[in-house]
């Protein structure tokens, strides 16, 4: 089978794994993307590296061909519309003997569901987000545009299928307006970077880590230390998790609080940071709890690994790639009902799901877990879970589905 993919900036994004394992897979991948190698907006840098071909256009160069109509369109469709959409135009008229075409994004699918209405193929729309979707869900920060709710449920609607990457995503494009019936759930995969092949001993590097991180942040090594580790943004749920943990504090003297990520500024709430510092201090946590700033991705495991507990109360995540970092170090995970990974997590053993947003509930649940423990779980079985050969065949499924029904 000969796929197309549709990932622009694929060298800065987990897609091209996924590439690269249905070439393993014995199949021709033509992706289009964007980015730096190529110099010109308008001709395609043209490459192949084993059984992927790539047609690349530079991610900040306009078509001068299109620079007019870009520059008139901007206040509405951003920069580089036109230049985008004659670039993918071109793209598949290049690679009409691909079978199907696996599209990344609801912004990506606006410019596919155009082509589609002048060109004949067989599309799925991959979507990770849950933005620019009318259910009922409020938080600071929420993006909200009734003109893009209304473009992405007509991607939705256009293509042959759609990819959700959890059940959580699911539910979200359902309550949006989505038809059940198109929507398969496909999960992402394990990423190179979260691999621990090279970790021979990991009982010896937990212990590492543990001794490391808790001298660098002046934490007596006998006292447990809780973590979060992901983008400080309302949708992430860390108030949750910082009133969860006072509630538990309380209980339980020299508990530790360290949340990794840097800080962002809200509309109409300011510095997030500064929002949850103002929280440690109406709860009393304010001498226990951590801010480390943003975390270099080579540190992300040793911080994990150092970690007793990660906690992911997320108001919604569709995925949470945090929970599987942290199992594949062997770090378990208390998570809302609404971390998209959460069930697989939970499979392995190396989760507990966490229903509702009640701060005691979280307390207690904390607390649980330094009471009885878990039992002993490993990072190899969601490794073997969401390998991405094996999510690589789950698309193959996906793709013989689309190309069985007519265009």
């Amino acid at each position: 089978m000969k796929i197309g993919l549709v990932a622009p900036g694929i060298w800065n994004s987990i897609h091209l794994d996924m590439a690269q394992a249905l070439g393993a897979l014995g199949h021709d991948v033509a992706i289009y993307t964007e980015d730096g190698r190529a110099e010109s907006g308008a001709r395609f840098l043209r490459f192949q590296e084993g059984r992927l071909d790539f047609y690349v256009i530079s991610h900040l160069r306009r078509n001068p061909w299109t620079w007019i109509f870009d520059r008139l369109a901007k206040p509405w469709l951003g920069r580089r519309f036109f230049t985008t959409l004659v670039a993918m135009t071109r793209y598949f008229a290049a690679t009409r003997d691909c079978d199907m075409y696996f599209v990344e994004g609801d912004w990506t699918g606006f410019f596919v569901a155009i082509i589609a209405r002048f060109m004949r193929f067989r599309w799925v729309l991959c979507i990770h987000d849950s933005d620019y979707l009318r259910i009922p869900l409020s938080f600071p920060g929420r993006p909200s545009s009734r003109w893009k709710e209304a473009v992405k449920l007509w991607v939705l609607r256009s293509a042959g299928l759609v990819r959700a990457n959890s059940n959580v995503t699911r539910d979200a494009l359902i309550a949006g307006g989505c038809e059940a019936h198109r929507i398969r759930v496909v999960p992402l995969h394990i990423t190179g970077w979260m691999r621990v092949d090279d970790i021979k001993d990991m009982a010896a590097f937990k212990a590492q880590a543990r001794a490391e991180v808790r001298a660098a942040w002046g934490i007596p090594a006998e006292e447990p230390l809780l973590i979060t580790m992901c983008r400080l943004v309302p949708v992430k749920g860390l108030d949750l998790a910082l009133r969860g943990y006072a509630r538990a504090a309380r209980k339980r003297p020299g508990l530790h609080l360290m949340i990794c990520g840097g800080d962002r500024v809200v509309a109409g709430l300011g510095s997030y940071r500064a929002h949850l510092e103002a929280i440690a201090a109406e709860e009393g946590v304010a001498a226990q709890f951590i801010f480390t700033d943003n975390i270099d991705i080579r540190e992300v495991k040793r911080y994990l690994a150092a970690a007793d507990l990660q906690l992911a109360p997320s108001v919604i995540d569709t995925f949470n790639y945090g929970l599987i970092e942290a199992a594949v170090v062997h770090t378990y995970t208390l998570a809302s009902d609404m971390a998209g990974a959460g069930p697989w997590v939970q499979q392995a053993g190396a989760a507990a799901i966490v229903p509702g947003r009640d701060p005691e509930i979280w307390g207690e649940a904390i607390n649980a877990y330094f009471e009885k423990g878990v039992a002993p779980f490993s990072g190899s079985a969601i490794v073997a879970e969401l390998e991405p050969q094996r999510i690589a065949a789950m698309l193959l499924e996906l793709a013989r589905e689309v190309v069985s029904v007519p265009v």
